[in-house]
């Protein structure tokens, strides 16, 4: 299969040909589901566990979540109607979904 043209969507950049990169469903209750693709590592990805011992990768996931949830209960950005206003709220939220992918 052919990546060329095709955006990721965890970091919303082209997957060029060659990249690896996985195809997924997203269901939705209020319909069909959704195919979508994904970078298998995106460019740019600091992942801030260089080490592959879980107990290592767990911590750096716990230590990612508990910044996000720390700073989404006190920014009033990301309390409005429109959370995705906030830089910080988008960096942090990113960093939890790439520790949770390492934790896997």
């Amino acid at each position: 299969m052919s990546a060329a043209g095709v955006f990721c969507c965890r970091c919303d950049g082209v997957i060029g040909a060659g990249e690896a990169y996985e195809d997924l469903l997203r269901h939705s209750m209020s319909g069909p589901g959704a195919r979508v693709q994904r970078h298998v590592r995106c460019p740019g990805e600091d992942t801030g566990a260089g080490s592959r011992d879980p107990a290592v990768l767990e911590a750096v996931h716990y230590v990612a979540w508990g910044r996000l949830m720390t700073h989404l209960g006190a920014c009033p950005e990301c309390l409005s109607d429109d959370p995705w206003d906030c830089p910080t709220g988008r960096r942090l939220r990113k960093e939890w979904r790439t520790a949770e992918r390492d934790t896997r």
